[in-house]
């Protein structure tokens, strides 16, 4: 049976996704996948993520097309059908033969042969329909939320809360330029070869690029192509990081005026890239600690500093939730906290995020995100400063946690604007509404971030209650 390894291999990974929880950046830079060709390899990252992308519309043109309800088919029919229906509608250069044929094969592969004369059946359907009548069976849905909801792939609830926010025209921006492939970031890792070198490779690899316009030192692919496979980034002459994240780093970084040792504390550092900038940024005499909770991210922390060529770094594994082991004596000049979060200021690079966040995983992650955020502000020397991020669009992530912490001691003070001025970015629609900035993907062409720069003021006490005294 002869199947392209491309579409093997997507269907592979969608299946996990769907049954296993996974995630499908991850499966698609495993090593069982090294051996494609470039080839396969990109038309395999292509079915995936545009899958993903655009599942409820997918979903939409099965369930009307099968005349059944997504839950009540196979997982492997459904995988196939989102594969199959996804070529035929959105990839101009992919045959409908081939997405056809390949399609009923791999369905008989797994073991469905009595789904394939449906999956055949399917097809052929949608290939005899055409987009420009698939356009209409989409605009013909009565309920204008669920229209939106199939038209722009994105769950009811995440874009009644965009519309609640910003209105029809914003929310649509937003979720359209979700759907699309990211920009490729990138910075210059100065310590493992000299800029001018580096630049010389790109020029020679014909990849032009330009300055961020929301991050110093920051870079962005105009054309050609940087991946993880490039040569400068697999000697790490190059570290590819969106321009958000970047951001974080530059505004969290205090350089200290006088002769003492500048002290950095990472509580969620792992796997690494705000953590390995900030180090970069700072004198080599730095202490700089960087934590996570699980051991095996630490590894990887360890290996991009060892590959960085960053000596700087202690390394240490906690739960950041419970108390902290660094004593009243050691405070910090710099706290840095990257809270773990939905991720939903990620979504063009993992598209499966909104199919498995909701309100209720909202509002635990932001249960956990306040734990967290009033351990990192009792590490705050007087004077010095917390930097608060998340890859999150939504409020109860971001401004509403800085509003919380406010309850709890009001010494701390926003001065993210002021931070934003000293490093010199002065683009002026990265101001958030009440609390720090905000970068969103349809405006800045990056991953939508929240961070919040506070600065610290008198003694933090806190009682366990969690009352300011």
């Amino acid at each position: 049976m002869n199947i392209s390894p491309a579409r093997i291999t997507a269907f592979e990974i969608l299946l996990r996704v769907v049954t296993e929880d996974a995630y499908a950046s991850n499966l698609l830079a495993a090593s069982r996948y090294e051996k494609l060709s470039s080839a396969d390899h990109g038309l395999a990252h292509e079915l995936t993520l545009g899958v993903l992308r655009w599942q409820a519309r997918l979903d939409f043109l099965i369930e009307h097309f099968t005349k059944r309800k997504i839950a009540r088919l196979d997982n492997e029919v459904v995988v196939v059908l989102r594969l199959g229906i996804y070529q035929l509608i959105f990839l101009d250069r992919v045959p409908a033969h081939a997405a056809i044929n390949d399609a009923v094969n791999l369905i008989k592969l797994h073991k469905k042969k009595s789904a394939a004369p449906m999956v055949n059946a399917v097809l052929r359907a949608v290939q005899r329909t055409g987009t420009d009548e698939i356009s209409r069976l989409v605009a013909a849905i009565k309920d204008p939320l669920e229209k939106l909801a199939v038209a722009t792939s994105h769950p009811r609830w995440l874009l009644e809360n965009w519309l609640a926010r910003f209105g029809l025209d914003e929310a649509q921006k937003l979720a359209t330029a979700n759907n699309e492939a990211p920009n490729t970031a990138f910075r210059f890792n100065r310590k493992v070869q000299a800029e001018a070198q580096t630049r010389a490779w790109l020029s020679a690899q014909n990849i032009q690029f330009r300055p961020s316009r929301i991050c110093p030192d920051a870079f962005v692919i105009e054309a050609g192509k940087l991946s993880a496979q490039s040569e400068a980034v697999r000697n790490s002459w190059i570290y590819l990081q969106d321009e958000a994240s970047q951001l974080v780093a530059h505004l969290a970084v205090i350089r200290r005026q006088d002769a003492s040792v500048p002290r950095v504390l990472d509580l969620c550092a792992a796997p690494g890239s705000k953590t390995s900038l900030m180090a970069s940024l700072l004198p080599e005499n730095s202490l700089i600690v960087a934590c996570d909770l699980y051991a095996h991210r630490l590894h990887t922390l360890r290996e991009l500093a060892s590959k960085s060529g960053l000596e700087n770094l202690h390394v240490i594994q906690l739960d950041a939730t419970k108390p902290l082991p660094f004593g009243a004596e050691i405070q910090f000049d710099t706290v840095l906290l990257d809270a773990p979060c939905s991720g939903l200021g990620t979504l063009q690079r993992h598209p499966e995020i909104k199919w498995k966040v909701n309100a209720d995983k909202i509002r635990e992650l932001s249960e956990l995100q306040q734990k967290l955020i009033l351990n990192a502000a009792s590490q705050v020397k007087a004077g010095r400063v917390l930097t608060y991020s998340v890859c999150s669009t939504e409020p109860a992530e971001g401004e509403e946690i800085i509003a919380w912490l406010l309850t709890q001691n009001a010494e701390f003070r926003d001065v993210t604007m002021e931070r934003m001025g000293e490093i010199k970015v002065t683009n002026s629609g990265l101001a958030g509404i009440n609390f720090g900035a905000r970068t969103f993907t349809h405006l800045h062409g990056c991953e939508s971030f929240f961070v919040c720069v506070l600065q610290r003021g008198k003694e933090f006490r806190v009682t366990p209650s969690g009352v300011n005294i």
